[in-house]
């Protein structure tokens, strides 16, 4: 029953895909019980780690950290835990890859609780701060990743954000969110019930879902920030990943496409 409850608002039509706007989502919420966010950051974690997300980090990111020294400088905006800072840590390193890796996010319980799991992990540095006006100059991080903040954002906060992003990175960026629609929703609801017990994750991952986008959406939306050049590319458990390259000629002609073979 509260699947139905949970599913009538949207209609699960292959012509009724707009985005849910206007909805907020648990862990957004101020004074969450650290215990309960605790738990939760760790069952993201895992999720995160075994159900995608990492997975596209790295993948996505090899190829741009292609013929960089190091150490490599990389921004994580909204980093929540610094699961994924740790993960790019950790392949670093199995690869003898100097990287360092700064974590912001506006969450300070949530900061709090990172720090304590990022404690051997020197090469990452986290700060609070606000992803609409990055306290960074131009330029200033070799790649800048974002993950799974921008469903969070509405109308012109979207554009905003990518423009940030793509300001203070040097090489690239690259956005790691959410694809919709209908069996993402179905899928999402199931394997969140089974992976675990959090209700903020029951309550936030399929909200995230509805919140997601398409391809051709997250294209629009790097086109509109003045990215130069844009990719999206599907991944695994529904996700997307945008990159966007800078490129070092500065007439360069915008070229925008989808990558539909990933």
């Amino acid at each position: 029953m509260r699947f139905l409850a949970f599913l009538a608002p949207w209609r699960l039509t292959s012509s009724d895909r707009g985005r849910l706007v206007g909805a907020t989502e648990l862990m957004d919420l101020p004074g969450a019980d650290q215990d309960e966010l605790a738990r939760t950051l760790e069952d993201l974690a895992w999720i995160n780690r075994w159900l995608g997300g990492t997975r596209l980090v790295r993948t996505e990111l090899a190829p741009l950290l292609h013929g960089l020294r190091g150490p490599i400088r990389i921004l994580d905006v909204a980093t929540g835990y610094a699961d994924i800072p740790r993960a790019i840590v950790w392949w670093g390193r199995r690869r003898r890859l100097a990287i360092e890796v700064e974590g912001l996010d506006h969450h300070d319980q949530i900061l709090a609780l990172a720090r304590r799991a990022s404690a051997t992990y020197p090469e990452t540095h986290l700060r609070q701060g606000d992803a609409l006006a990055l306290p960074y100059p131009d330029g200033h991080f070799d790649v800048v990743l974002a993950s799974l903040i921008l469903h969070h954002m509405e109308g012109e906060e979207q554009v905003r954000l990518l423009r940030e992003l793509y300001r203070v990175a040097r090489r690239a960026v690259l956005v790691n969110d959410l694809r919709r629609g209908r069996w993402a929703f179905l899928l999402t609801w199931t394997s969140l019930h089974v992976v675990s017990r959090s209700r903020l994750i029951h309550h936030d991952g399929p909200l995230s879902v509805r919140r997601g986008f398409l391809p051709e959406e997250l294209l629009a939306l790097a086109r509109e920030a003045g990215w130069a050049a844009a990719r999206v590319s599907r991944h695994a458990f529904f996700r997307l990943a945008l990159v966007g390259e800078k490129s070092p000629e500065p007439d360069m002609q915008p070229q925008m496409h989808t990558d539909k073979h990933r």
